[in-house]
């Protein structure tokens, strides 16, 4: 599937010039976060199949509408009916401590870590994570250990009443610690773990996954506490959207767009949507991918569009 997007007129054009197939940008990218510098845009956690962009490419301000099969049945990753929904809306408002770079390697989110290395192997593997000090969720709480321990105990499968989906890595788990300071987590894997770094992410605060109902229930339409470069501001059943608004408390790189939106669109509809710009970015074959971006790019240069009336 390939990502596209048509801009609404040249002045949009211009202000988000990689979304056509040839640079469409990823969802960090759009929302403004690096975990690379200044340079280019970090990837999300899944990679994708698109072209990279510079974050100088992006302008400041203005919304992005991005189409999603349907409106998210629960804001919990962690949970059987969690969709690609989730975790594109989950990855805005989250910490993903590892996120996967353009040839799928785990890459440190230095925004959240300032380090997180395996320092024993015998007896046990041990991993310490250093948290970035500045790392904080919406509430002003600081992230720390209680928010390790808490996901671990709800995904490690030894207590049925939490409802999770998978819990790979976490059942190898044997403890979870404070380190030296409340900016140290220490955890030590009963069995060696080779795909540590895929752990706590996306990470939820402790509110989240501290109790049964709180886990089963309390994240399925709403998340309280957030900490990325986006909070939740609505979610409309009526128009079948949820929209996302830049985190003034965000530590990070700020993100670009004021507003990111996630609409429900059916497949078959997506191809009209984009060319009516009701959405501006959605998931399609490349063929149609590429027929509206050569459309887009055709009426940009005042030529009627390929196939369009007055075409020959």
């Amino acid at each position: 599937m390939s990502h596209v997007g048509v801009p609404r007129g040249t002045a949009r054009k211009r202000r988000i010039p990689a979304l056509l197939t040839a640079g469409v940008l990823t969802l960090p990218a759009l929302a403004g976060c690096s975990s690379g510098g200044e340079d280019t845009a970090a990837v999300a956690a899944v990679p994708q199949d698109v072209a990279r962009a510079a974050r100088a490419q992006v302008a400041d301000g203005g919304k992005v509408t991005w189409a999603v099969d349907a409106l998210p049945a629960t804001f919990n990753a962690f949970q059987a009916d969690a969709d690609g929904a989730t975790a594109r809306i989950t990855g805005a408002l989250l910490p993903t401590l590892f996120p996967l770079d353009a040839q799928g390697r785990p890459q440190l989110n230095p925004d959240y870590l300032e380090s997180a290395k395996v320092t024993e192997t015998e007896p046990r593997q041990v991993v310490v994570y250093r948290l970035n000090q500045q790392a904080v969720w919406s509430d002003g709480r600081g992230i720390g250990a209680p928010d390790f321990v808490a996901q671990w105990r709800a995904l490690s499968g030894k207590d049925s009443a939490f409802w999770t989906a998978r819990n790979a890595g976490y059942e190898r788990i044997e403890k979870i610690e404070r380190g030296h300071d409340d900016l140290e987590v220490k955890v030590t894997f009963a069995k060696p773990y080779a795909d540590w770094r895929s752990l706590f992410s996306p990470l939820y605060p402790k509110q989240v996954t501290g109790s049964p109902d709180a886990f089963n229930d309390g994240a399925r339409t709403t998340l309280k506490a957030t900490a990325g470069p986006f909070r939740l501001r609505e979610v409309d059943k009526k128009t079948g959207s949820v929209t996302l608004t830049r985190d003034p408390r965000w530590w990070g790189g700020r993100a670009k767009l004021d507003s990111l939106v996630f609409k429900a669109v059916k497949p078959e509809d997506r191809t009209d949507a984009l060319a009516e710009g009701a959405v501006d970015i959605a998931d399609i074959d490349s063929t149609t991918a590429h027929r509206i971006a050569q459309a887009a790019r055709e009426g940009a240069a005042g030529a009627p569009p390929a196939g369009g009336p007055g075409a020959a």
